[in-house]
């Protein structure tokens, strides 16, 4: 059998990826498998288990790409009132809530803090401080919180 070229492999890397973040956002992280994903793609449970041999693999992987799909539904532009208003108003749309599951999900079911979360927050300070300055972090942890709250509702 004949060695798959370098763009191949890529191509079914993406197209892997594509569903998971398709999964991610209409399923849930939890829903997610290695069938469900075998299935939208037609690579097999093993192609898939190859690059990505465990799930926590697809979150970071992923990571740069979440958190552009995330902070896209929010007002970068508008001060701190108009990023608390836009993360409120992003609370209805449930592909926002699906990254926000996500993200929590990453924070309560490791022992340590995992990479992927802890990138995730790290980001979000990050970007409140550039924008808003440092008496953005009470607004931001009173928006976490608030997810969190409006996830279990």
């Amino acid at each position: 059998m004949p060695k798959r070229s370098k763009e191949d492999t890529e191509i079914t890397i993406q197209t892997i990826m594509d569903a998971v973040v398709d999964q991610i956002l209409t399923l849930g992280y939890d829903k997610m498998s290695y069938t469900t994903l075998s299935k939208q793609t037609g690579i097999s449970r093993t192609g898939i288990s190859h690059h990505f041999p465990k799930k926590q693999d697809f979150a970071n992987a992923l990571d740069g790409r979440i958190f552009r799909l995330f902070v896209e539904k929010l007002d970068m532009e508008n001060g701190i009132e108009g990023f608390s208003a836009s993360w409120i108003a992003a609370l209805e749309d449930e592909k926002f809530r699906a990254t926000l599951r996500l993200l929590f999900h990453h924070i309560a079911a490791a022992d340590v803090t995992n990479e992927f979360s802890k990138r995730g927050i790290e980001r979000l300070y990050g970007l409140c401080k550039e924008r808003f300055g440092e008496e953005s972090e009470k607004e931001l942890e009173w928006l976490l919180g608030k997810s969190l709250i409006s996830l279990v509702r």
